[in-house]
């Protein structure tokens, strides 16, 4: 009977455990194999990741003992409700802020934040861009320059000791934030283009004399159309 030390509340599973976990649900969908097999080879691997043996060692277990740890696992993980983050954590006697109005988010921590090439397999980086230290801004410099708060420090405290519950919600909230704003900067970047491809056909007609009354009221007949299906894309 192999010892595994499993968590037993979602608050004591670390970021990487939880990243591993979501990635690792997510390719089980698309595999094709045997469905009893496909279901023990994800109960081994699921014990694996949040018990820090390898899978092979996990295999060597008895099949009860495998099955009715995996399923304390998952009754475990079962139990998250997802909601919004609190946006306060406390670790190690420190306490780090998340202020969830991404419209006060600063443009030092958006450029970084658009610096990460796939946040859905590493979301712990932007959580140790958007969670700071309280008293201190991001990237705060001393007297002589040089930053007192450095992200990296923040990252590898928050990979091992930042609350699992916690962590999820950010997930889940910042990659709405995330979505939503992606889409709404798009949108402009659309309507400003059509926008100006409008007022440019708009300069041609006058130029060639065939603009008239009527044509000023359909250029904003069609702005309000374009502006509209834009608007309701977004909600």
């Amino acid at each position: 009977m192999i010892k595994l030390k499993l968590p037993t509340r979602i608050e004591d599973c670390r970021p990487d455990q939880l990243t591993k976990w979501i990635m690792l649900t997510d390719a089980m969908k698309e595999r094709k194999d045997d469905e009893w097999i496909g279901m023990i080879e994800f109960q081994c691997q699921m014990l694996s990741i949040f018990s820090g043996l390898s899978t092979n060692k996990i295999k060597k277990g008895n099949i009860e003992d495998v099955q009715q740890a995996s399923n304390q696992l998952l009754a475990m993980l079962a139990q998250y409700k997802s909601s919004d983050p609190v946006g306060t954590v406390v670790i190690e006697g420190k306490q780090y802020n998340f202020n969830k109005d991404f419209n006060l988010i600063t443009t030092g921590q958006i450029i970084d934040l658009k610096l990460i090439e796939d946040i859905a397999s590493d979301p712990c980086k932007a959580v140790a861009i958007c969670y700071i230290e309280a008293g201190l801004d991001y990237c705060e410099e001393d007297s002589k320059g040089r930053i007192t708060n450095p992200t990296d420090v923040r990252y590898n405290l928050f990979k091992e000791h930042f609350p699992g519950d916690e962590f999820l919600n950010f997930f889940g909230f910042f990659l709405r934030e995330y979505e939503t704003r992606s889409r709404a900067i798009l949108a402009i970047q659309t309507l400003k283009t059509m926008k100006m491809k409008m007022e440019m056909d708009q300069e041609l007609k006058i130029a060639n004399g065939s603009l008239g009354q009527e044509s000023f009221i359909d250029y904003q007949k069609r702005w309000d159309k374009v502006w509209n299906q834009l608007h309701r894309s977004l909600t």
